[in-house]
């Protein structure tokens, strides 16, 4: 069985980005309306803005190419920086919201309510801990439709 187009990427991708400074989030292959989309989310402890996204987009370009990551298949190119919105997926994610405020969905009633808000006290592969109203609890992540960090507008 051939290497799953995101994994070789990987390969290739995460030393160029963790030489250029930067924390490698995560890397997706998908298919859209435009066609294959490999997209690399990338962080800092400052933030990221358009020249950090141009930066790493650059170094990776001739790499890339060089290594034919998608097995010869077209695809566009995107690199991104972290965002406040974006659905907690990776380690990553969770370690760098411990201690802050969080939204969690569920697929359905979570002690009658489809959605918490809490504090992320703590995270393993199967369940997270929250703290909420002095409380602490662990939910099992199966019951979780997502989880976000909190936008207070």
């Amino acid at each position: 069985m051939s290497e799953r187009i995101v994994d070789k990427a990987e390969k290739v991708i995460r030393p160029v980005v963790e030489e250029l400074g930067y924390v490698f989030v995560d890397l997706e292959y998908r298919k859209d309306y435009s066609g294959n989309i490999l997209e690399l989310t990338i962080d800092n402890e400052v933030g990221i803005n358009i020249n950090d996204c141009e930066r790493v987009s650059r170094a990776l370009d001739i790499p890339l190419d060089e290594n034919d990551v998608t097995d010869g298949r077209p695809y566009n190119f995107n690199v991104s920086s972290y965002g406040l919105d974006r659905n907690f997926k990776t380690d990553y994610d969770f370690n760098k919201h411990i201690g802050k405020v969080i939204d969690i969905k569920f697929y359905a009633p979570y002690e009658g309510k489809k959605l918490i808000i809490a504090t992320l006290v703590g995270f393993d592969k199967n369940s997270i801990t929250i703290s909420l109203n002095d409380e602490e609890k662990t939910i099992e992540r199966k019951l979780i439709a997502n989880i976000c960090a909190h936008i207070e507008f």
